[in-house]
């Protein structure tokens, strides 16, 4: 039976990884997603002010409890789920946690951490590890964009105890660019303390003042001898109650959500690790300008793909279903890369509203048997329109479960309908029941359009239908530059200062082309990039200006007037 227990961050942080470790259903780590928010620096300074940091919740077990092989029939009353390790280390370059296997665990006592992860591994990275972050403004491919830094404390910075945002100066450096001792500057390891064995001896032998030691003894006392760590202790191998202590404890903060213990089920019984196959292929889709197809959107198309009920609830994930994912799980993550892939080649890398949009084009794939390079050109080009259509009207924004019954059903048929022959007659249908339609009174709509629209993209693309999207890529760019769009700029109409964003002050350009013009007013990149008068000319028919219009600011109203007339002229035509 459960109780509640105390203990010191010494004793705790000395089993991390030893007998204590996560389970399956907890989320990655993710207090260091913004370093500005200072979440590890603040833990450590509410310590050290005698706050209190929050109850935890322990699963006392034994290692005998937990079936060690995944290749063998299941042993009744066996536990079967994946453990993973704290980070001690944490580098954003490979920030997941490395998994445990069972059999190499030393201790015969296994403490699994249902709640609390976060902080833990906080301390956990403060005191025995370091944080890698990337610096601000650095390429990702630029090896000295890296720096590995320890947590610190400034012992020589007392708060003001009638301030209350002046905190305990804790802070992550570079071990070998501290600031040298001065007056103002006395950066203690916060880790060391740990292994100090006189305060006293370490004050004296450093200089320390009395105010200084007095801090170092504060530091020493609340993470080594007092116990601040409050827990919760369930010791029932029962694992229905744990996850529903689990769930309701987590409710009062970022509620666990269903999936997390559906993939906790996956991962169970699957006999191969799904959860490593999952991060790999997230992490491959984020890296390739698609990180809307994320662990959820994985799941989902895993169920729709093997026509098993998509919706998210326990009895869609039985062993059957799973059985299905794990026999087809190559073919799945085929399909899933190369609808990415196709979705790449019409332009939309970091451009894709919703990962769901990948799912049909999978699902196409899949009950077709085809690869990407198998597709064909007039596939591709519905595809793309469907794309399209699903930006501009934000299909899969509401009603999700829904409209994916809706797009697997018009594409595999039914017994009066066969299965489509090819992704227009898909576009067709989907079309004549007005379910995913763009036509010519949205066109309004359209007009209204601003820069950071999801909407944007495709209605710029069919404006600039000839352009290479596959082998070149191409940006929104801002016509009259958006930087100058200030009071500053004297030129332009007070009234036009909101309306830097509008879509008759966007166009698509060349990367590189929209790299070098950069803050150029338009009549100067334009006299700058084109050689001859013609040729300017040509641009500006191309991009809906009449070739005769001069690109002033004190003109931008004139310019929003005939623009706007053009692109609608076009689109009514293009969306009749």
């Amino acid at each position: 039976m459960g109780k509640f227990q105390d203990t010191t961050v010494k004793k705790i942080i000395g089993q991390l990884n030893d007998s204590f470790f996560l389970p399956d259903i907890q989320r990655e780590y993710v207090w260091l997603n913004k370093e500005q928010d200072k979440k590890i620096e603040l833990l450590f300074d509410s310590i050290l002010r005698d706050y209190p940091i929050g109850t935890f919740l322990f699963w006392s077990l034994k290692k005998s409890d937990f079936e060690t092989s995944k290749e063998t029939t299941p042993v009744a009353g066996k536990l079967n789920f994946q453990l993973y390790k704290f980070i001690e280390r944490y580098d954003v370059r490979k920030s997941h946690n490395e998994k445990v296997n069972i059999e190499q665990v030393k201790s015969e006592n296994i403490t699994i951490v249902l709640d609390g992860q976060q902080r833990l591994t906080s301390l956990y990275i403060g005191l025995m590890g370091s944080r890698t972050l990337k610096k601000p403004r650095h390429w990702w491919d630029n090896p000295d964009a890296f720096e590995e830094k320890k947590l610190y404390l400034n012992l020589r910075h007392i708060p003001q105890p009638d301030n209350p945002d002046d905190n305990y100066q804790f802070e992550f450096k570079v071990p070998s660019a501290l600031p040298t001792p001065d007056e103002n500057n006395y950066w203690f390891r916060v880790g060391e303390i740990l292994e100090l064995d006189s305060v006293l001896g370490y004050s004296r032998k450093h200089g320390l003042s009395d105010e200084e030691s007095i801090m170092l003894e504060k530091l020493h006392n609340n993470l080594c001898s007092k116990d601040i760590i409050s827990f919760y202790n369930e010791d029932e191998k029962n694992l229905d109650k744990v996850l529903k202590i689990f769930i309701r404890v987590n409710s009062g903060g970022t509620q666990l959500s269903y999936s997390d213990l559906l993939m906790s089920i996956l991962t169970a019984n699957f006999s191969s690790d799904i959860r490593t196959l999952m991060i790999e292929l997230v992490d491959n889709l984020q890296t390739s300008g698609f990180g809307v197809m994320g662990r959820d959107q994985i799941l989902k198309t895993c169920l729709l793909l093997t026509g098993c009920n998509h919706v998210f609830k326990l009895e869609n994930f039985s062993k059957t279903n799973i059985s299905k994912i794990e026999t087809n799980w190559s073919r799945i993550t085929e399909c899933i890369l190369d609808a990415a892939s196709i979705a790449e080649d019409c332009g939309y890398a970091n451009n894709l509203s919703s990962g769901y949009i990948l799912t049909t084009i999978a699902l196409y794939l899949y009950i077709k048997n085809l690869r990407a390079g198998k597709v064909s050109v007039d596939d591709r080009r519905e595809i793309w329109k469907f794309i399209r259509n699903a930006q501009i009207t934000a299909y899969f924004s509401a009603t999700l479960d829904s409209k994916l019954g809706i797009a697997a059903n018009t594409m595999r048929g039914n017994k009066d309908l066969p299965q489509v022959k090819d992704f227009e007659e898909f576009n067709a249908r989907m079309d004549k029941d007005r379910n995913i339609s763009v036509h010519k009174e949205n066109v309004l709509d359209m007009l209204n359009l601003q820069y950071g629209s999801y909407a944007v993209l495709p209605v710029l693309q069919v404006l600039y239908p000839t352009l290479d999207y596959k082998n070149r890529s191409f940006h929104i760019d801002h016509i009259y530059p958006k930087s100058k769009f200030t009071v500053k700029n004297s030129k332009l109409p007070a009234d036009y200062l909101s309306k830097k964003n509008n879509l008759f002050n966007l166009q698509l350009l060349e990367g590189g082309e929209n790299i070098e013009k950069r803050a150029k007013d338009p009549e100067v990149w334009l006299s700058q990039n084109y050689d001859t008068v013609d040729k300017i000319k040509a641009y500006k028919r191309e991009n809906y200006i009449d070739e005769n219009f001069t690109l002033n600011w004190e003109d931008i109203a004139q310019f929003e007037k005939d623009r706007i007339k053009s692109i609608k002229k076009a689109l009514e035509k293009l969306f009749e």
